[in-house]
């Protein structure tokens, strides 16, 4: 017991450095009153606390970090608290690659007829070879699991989406499950990469269906410091994905998709692509350095005009 107290006597406190990086996230610089209401503070006692010239009671410790969504740990030590990893969800994926299995069959059912009888003895051939060639990253194209094996590499990551599609899959029954880039954009939160996520202005629920799912990876402490959302405040037509990537990690560890790609990043490990609007293709566009420039700017505008999701 005593060495339990003698370790939680060793950290260092970090209550007034934590609540300033709490404050300026949550768009909360300017605008104190929200915090000042629900604590039921004064100005003068809420700038004690972030110069940690006083200490909250415990009480008022526990409703700052209810306030903001964090652990106690997270609020007094900076120390994100991380769960046990999540094994529940087998049977959301095994529903989720027999949904998609049956994409392809329809997929394959639609080359067929278009063939005709004259190609009858080789359709199954040629529609399997269509369904299944990989798209050369020269085309300007990048498919489904290049781009989950390049984001792995990200510092930071802007997203532009519908609905998240790619990160999560609601069943039939509503019930949201991780998709093919979940695990990827733990892992990156893990390591410290930073994610900002716009979406349109209804897809309020789908957003909180992907920090639920996260938070069971990451711990909510992670996804409130590396993750943040908002809702555009004008229309949303297609989606597009803003890397800035490690390039000397990926030069290590996937010599050939950066040699394949080299072309699209630039010397500052940007990369840009666009979301493709249909289920159809398996293949996103990349963009080239005038293109992916235009779509930063457009982003960055649509962020700044975006209310907090």
């Amino acid at each position: 017991m005593k060495a339990r107290v003698d370790e939680v006597n060793e950290r260092q406190v970090k209550l007034g450095q934590t609540l300033i990086s709490l404050i300026e996230r949550g768009g909360y610089s300017r605008h104190r009153r929200e915090i000042l209401d629900a604590l039921e503070i004064s100005p003068a006692a809420l700038s004690q606390y972030t110069r940690d010239q006083t200490r909250p009671s415990f009480q008022k410790l526990v409703a700052l970090a209810d306030f903001f969504g964090v652990s106690l740990d997270y609020l007094v030590f900076g120390e994100a608290s991380q769960p046990a990893p999540d094994h529940t969800l087998l049977t959301g994926y095994i529903e989720n690659s027999w949904q998609r299995v049956s994409v392809n069959t329809r997929r394959h059912t639609a080359l067929v007829g278009r063939v005709g009888r004259v190609l009858a003895d080789r359709v199954d051939q040629v529609a399997r070879e269509l369904a299944k060639s990989p798209t050369a990253g020269r085309e300007g194209l990048i498919q489904d699991d290049e781009a989950a094996r390049i984001e792995r590499f990200c510092l930071s990551a802007d997203i532009l989406t519908l609905n998240l599609e790619y990160d999560l899959i609601v069943m039939p029954d509503g019930r949201a499950v991780a998709g093919k880039f979940m695990g990827v954009v733990a892992s990156n939160v893990l390591e410290g990469c930073d994610y900002r996520f716009l979406v349109p202005a209804y897809s309020g629920h789908v957003v909180e269906q992907f920090r639920d799912l996260l938070t069971d990876r990451v711990g909510r402490d992670l996804v409130r410091r590396n993750c943040s959302f908002r809702r555009a405040t004008q229309p949303v037509t297609s989606g597009t994905a803003l890397y800035r990537l490690d390039l000397d990690a990926l030069d290590t560890e996937e010599p050939a998709l950066l040699a394949q790609m080299q072309d699209y990043i630039s010397t500052r490990g940007e990369l840009g692509y666009l979301i493709r609007p249909n289920e159809d293709s398996n293949s996103d566009m990349v963009m080239n350095k005038e293109h992916r420039d235009r779509a930063q700017v457009a982003f960055d505008v649509l962020w700044a005009a975006a209310s907090r999701a």
